[in-house]
Order: C-alpha cells, then structure tokens, then sequence
C-alpha cells in the first residue's frame, strides 16, 4: 500500500509541477496572460508540503520536480536565446533553471528548520526570491530577464507604483499572491472542503491583488507630465547582424544614416539616437577627437541638425600606457607587450569638440563578459564570437550622464541589456539625467518574443523613474515611452525606419529612484535572520535528538 501511494503522489506531484512551469510560462509577455502568475508558484508549494508530510522531513525528491517546473517557464519563455548559437540559449536557460531550483531547495530546507514539518512559513519564499532575484541584477551571471516583476511589462495601468517599489515590488505582490492561494486552497484541503469556505479564505489575495490595481488606475490616470519638451530623431538602419551589419564600412554607414534621415532633420532637433554597436570601426579612444568618422558625422550634424547631438554606439577601444595598472579583462596584442580594453560604446557627438562617452557596465554573461574570469580565465576561450571584439569587455564604476553644451538635456545612455537594471538606472537619473536612451541591437534573436520583450521592459524603466525614453534598435522595435510607460511611434521588425517625436524632459526623483531596491536589502536582512533561526534549530533537534537516543 506505502509503494503504491509512493506512486500515485509523484504521478500527481510530476503533474503539478509541469503545471507550475506551465502558468508562470503562459504568464510571460508579449504573449501570455500576465494574471496567471499570482497562481504560478502554487503548485511547487503544493508539491514541498506533500512531501514534507508524506515522504520525510527534508526531501531532496523536491528538486527533481522543482527542477521540472522551472525547466518548462526557463525554455518556454526564452528559448529565442539559441537564434543566437544553440548552445548558448540551452546553457542561458539550463543555467538559470538550475539557480532557481537551488534557491527553492533553500527555502524548503529553511521553512522546515524553522517550522519543523508543519503546514506553516510558505512566506519565507518571499525574502528568498527577492534575495535571488536581486542577486541576478548584481553578480556576473546576471540574467534578470525572467524577475517575476517583470511580467506586467505589457500592463502598465497596474502597476504605475513601480515608481514607488520597482519591479521588485512587483515580485513581492506576486508571491505574497501565490502564498495566501496555496494557504486558503491547503486549508480547504486538510480540513473541511467545503466550496463556499475556500471562496471566502480566497477574498484575501483577491484583495492583494485588487486595492494595488486601483491605486494603479488612479496614479496611471492622474498623472501628468510637465512640458519641457525635447525633439528627438529616432533611427533604425535595420541591418543584418550576421552578415551586413559587419560588411557595411563605417563612412557607407554614416552616409546611409544621413541619406535615411535627410527629410525630417532640421533645426529643431536636439538628439539624434542610433543603435548600439552601429558605427563599426576601429576607434582608439586616445585618437577619438581626431577620427575622421567622428568628424564625418559632426560636419553631417552641422549641414543638417546644426542644433542637435548625437548618440552613436561603436565599438572602442583604450591603449594602455606602460606601466599603467590592467584590469581583468584586459587583451594583449599576441606579437607585441601592448594592452589594451575593448569596450561597448556609446558617443556623445554635437557641435562642440568634446566628445563624451560611456561604456556599456552591465555586460552579457558569455557574450560580453566571462563571469569571473579574474578566477577562472580558462572560460575567455568559450566567449562567444557575435562579429565585434571577441571575449571580455571592460566598463565603467562611475555612471555619469551625457550633458548638452547649456546643461539643459541630461541623458541616461543605457545601451542594450542594461534597460532591465532599474538600479542601474537610476545611478544616472541622481546624477541629474532627466531622459533615458536605450541603443540596442536585438536582431540577433529573430522575429521572435525576445525583442519584444526587451521593447516591452522599457515601459517598467520609465515608470520606476519617470522619465521619457528614446529607443533605438538595430531592427524592430525601436520608439518613445512616455513618463507613463506608453509606446509610441513602434516601428516593425525587419523595416527600416527613422522618425522624429518630442518627449518631455523630467528632474523630479522618485522614491524608486531615491532608495533603488530598498526591498532587497529588507529582504536579505530578513534571509540573514532566517538562516541563523534555521541553523539554531537545527543544531537543538540536533542535540535532542541524541540524548533521546542515549
């Protein structure tokens, strides 16, 4: 009988979990039904009682159907990744699935310390997942792509307080969510499953959920921004990132750019934005101010925004002088004892002759950045090679923004991946940016939900800072966000496009912007205090345990 029931609850248990991977998946945008996620993790909590009561006190079966879950919401929602090499997206997401089943065993083993194996402390995931959430926006295998705050991207009327939390408040609604479902469905079960007793424990999360929409609603609905307007031009040159964007010399470029943009340049321009990585050349960044590209493009700007800037993404490059200190991920010329850093770069160009510039700091692990390569610098070799400098790149500590010449215009010049680091950000907008720039290239995934999705996470920077955002993209999609986090003027995959918007500047800070991921460092406070707790109890049952044997 013990047997049989041993198989029939990893049967229901297998089922569960495919179902939990499957809600948090189908949950995701730019496709799903972003609600399902407040029941996603419901299942797998499910799953740790089950086991905790039925199998033993701590059980490591909760990792093989953990593992499932975050298996199945891992590929479903990112398997675009492997548009770029196969191998990369199967490692992104078997990597990521793996961080996440660690982290959900630490909260089983943590409850059950704490709580021994009764059916209480499912809040302890809260803590623990912001904790893991908030470690991927910091470490150098950093992938917040999948932060469970992030699937309201696409229903920005719910969640205009992320200029209050950022997304990961977001996270924490969410899970706090899924933990009073699982308390009101696990109570019903044990005890009296009765239908009309499971409605009313349920008017708990569905007040969670509802009093946060209509503070949204209301904010979404009532704010409104200060004019003090900009006029910016928007460019998409939609080349091939896997053959033409690398053919294309730097002067045809500039020359296309000009060409593509001539019918709606003119004086009341004041910012021009253009992808990452567009201008490909060698640039040496002790030889900038003499490049003739750099000149090629100032005396374009000059014939036809004579009162506008410039920001152009390149790939640039920083000669070490001798006996100058390295740095990690510094290259060496193979025949000669010269160093040097490359970097992604975004250039600030306009009528003066002071360029400013900023290297892209939040790296993509494997493409950009050998995670810790300072220990393990074998890893540089598996770097994967996208056409540009391959292996580890350099970047900035300080984050300052790009400045015009009267101080008027502020920029945040995030470039790429760096638009899902809200914290990151927001170093720039206490620096005084009062606009943000994203330059990206996302052809390298297809037409698929990935640059969809990288589009859709804008509109949660802008509604953390409030701040208006000209996006650039190689191809599809580039556009404006307003304070609000509304897309306009979305251009479509694989057309080339340029277009002209204004947007309101802002200097106002937000709380988010004041504080950054405040609930982060709440959170890991409270993981400290658990994990000592959970580590005193286990040494007591410890010792009770032996003398009761004796």
């Amino acid at each position: 009988m013990g047997k049989k029931m041993r198989r029939k609850n990893n049967s229901k248990n297998l089922l569960l979990a495919i179902l939990s991977g499957l809600l948090l998946a189908l949950a995701w945008p730019t496709y799903g039904f972003s609600p399902l996620i407040f029941i996603g993790f419901v299942p797998l909590l499910l799953i740790e009682r089950d086991l905790v009561q039925y199998v033993r006190k701590y059980s490591w079966l909760l990792l093989r159907y953990s593992f499932v879950a975050f298996l199945i919401f891992n590929f479903v929602t990112c398997w675009w990744i492997g548009k770029v090499a196969l191998a990369a997206g199967l490692a992104s997401c078997l990597l990521n699935t793996i961080v996440m089943t660690f982290f959900f065993q630490v909260y089983h083993i943590i409850r059950v310390s704490i709580y021994d194996n009764k059916s209480y402390g499912q809040w302890i995931l809260i803590p623990i997942w912001i904790c893991f959430e908030f470690m991927h926006y910091n470490w150098e295998v950093n992938f917040p792509w999948l932060n469970l705050g992030n699937v309201f991207a696409t229903s920005i009327k719910l969640i205009q307080w992320y200029d209050i939390t950022g997304v990961l408040g977001g996270t924490l609604w969410i899970l706090l969510v899924n933990v009073f479902v699982f308390k009101a469905i696990d109570k019903w079960y044990r005890v009296d499953k009765q239908y009309a007793i499971l409605g009313k424990r349920l008017l708990i999360p569905l007040a969670i959920i509802i009093v946060p929409i209509v503070f949204s609603i209301i904010k979404f609905y009532t704010y409104k921004e200060e004019e003090n307007p900009v006029t910016v031009v928007v460019y998409q040159p939609n080349s091939d990132p896997f053959n033409e964007k690398f053919s294309l010399s730097a002067n045809e470029f500039i020359d296309r750019l000009f060409i593509d943009m001539q019918d709606i340049l003119g004086d009341d321009v004041d910012l021009i934005v253009c992808p990452e990585t567009a201008l490909q050349a060698q640039l040496w960044e002790h030889e900038l101010d003499n490049s003739p590209y750099i000149a090629r493009i100032r005396k374009g700007i000059e014939a036809k925004a004579p009162n506008a800037a410039m920001i152009m993404g390149a790939s640039t490059y920083k000669l070490y002088k001798e006996g100058e200190e390295h740095k990690p991920y510094t290259k060496k010329f193979s025949n000669h004892e010269v160093y040097y850093d490359a970097y992604n770069t975004n250039i600030y160009i306009d009528k003066t002759n002071q360029l400013q510039i900023y290297h892209k700091s939040k790296l993509t692990p494997g493409v950009e950045i050998m995670p810790y390569i300072r220990y393990l610098g074998f890893l540089e070799k598996l770097a994967l090679n996208l056409g540009g400098t391959v292996g580890s790149l350099g970047y900035d500590d300080d984050q300052m923004p790009f400045v015009n010449d009267d101080m008027s215009i502020r920029i945040a010049p995030m470039i790429c991946y760096e638009s899902i680091f809200g914290e990151h950000v927001t170093k720039f907008v206490r620096e005084g940016a009062n606009m943000i720039s994203i330059s990206t290239n996302d052809g390298w995934w297809g037409n698929t939900q990935g640059h969809k999705q990288h589009c859709a996470y804008a509109s949660l920077l802008a509604i953390e800072t409030r701040r208006s955002i000209a996006r650039s993209a190689n191809t599809g999609i580039s556009c404006t966000v307003n304070q609000r986090g509304e897309i306009s003027n979305a251009t479509e995959y694989w057309v080339p496009a340029v277009f002209k918007d204004e947007i309101n500047l802002n200097c106002k800070k937000t709380f988010y912007v004041r504080y950054g991921d405040y609930i982060a460092h709440i959170s890991l406070i409270i993981l400290v205090a658990l994990t000592i707790v959970s580590i005193i109890n286990g040494l007591v049952l410890k010792r009770v345990n032996k003398k009761m044997e004796k």
